[in-house]
């Protein structure tokens, strides 16, 4: 896709977005993602990123889901899962007038993960992370970043109640920087 700025609606855009989602590379630190300035308190935040967009631009980010279902997930995503089989992923877009400024994908294990991230349908994930206090955000925090140099982090976050766990990563989009730099 062209100028990584993903998420257009055609379905090859969003099929190549996804592909790009799944194969998001580890790295060992902040340092290490080559991120901007501008994006660097974005990657260590530990509040709603649906409310810091909706705080910075003045209005709530629209969302476009690009995809669930079950799949094989990375190495990483399934040993921090505790699982060797199939995992469920959910990948959205958040944009800001109409424009991608950041792509997310959400990784659990079939059950009550999936049950919660699938009632979703098109709210943004703040509303259970960040509105139901069961969640609870592990202290890890996996740097990555997409094969189109896009910065982004992932975070375990556990419900003891549902027993389960999600891993949220999300990946900043050379749009919010610039943006954010006007």
């Amino acid at each position: 896709m062209p100028n990584q700025t993903d998420a257009n609606t055609s379905p090859l855009d969003i099929e190549a977005t996804v592909l790009r989602l799944r194969h998001a590379n580890a790295v060992d630190s902040l340092a290490a993602t080559n991120t901007p300035d501008t994006l660097t308190t974005w990657l260590r935040l530990t509040t709603s990123l649906t409310a810091k967009l909706t705080t910075q631009f003045g209005a709530a980010p629209g969302l476009v889901l690009l995809g669930e279902g079950l799949e094989s997930g990375q190495y990483w995503e399934r040993e921090a899962l505790i699982t060797e089989n199939s995992i469920y992923a959910r990948h959205i877009a958040l944009t800001v007038n109409e424009e991608p400024v950041v792509l997310a994908r959400t990784v659990t294990l079939p059950g009550a993960g999936m049950d919660a991230l699938t009632e979703l349908r098109n709210r943004p994930l703040a509303e259970l992370l960040f509105e139901d206090p069961e969640w609870r955000r592990g202290t890890t925090v996996q740097y990555l970043h997409l094969a189109n140099g896009s910065p982004g982090r992932g975070c375990h976050w556990h419900n003891d109640k549902l027993e389960t766990g999600l891993i949220v990563q999300e990946f900043f989009l050379p749009k919010l920087s610039t943006l954010l730099s006007q």
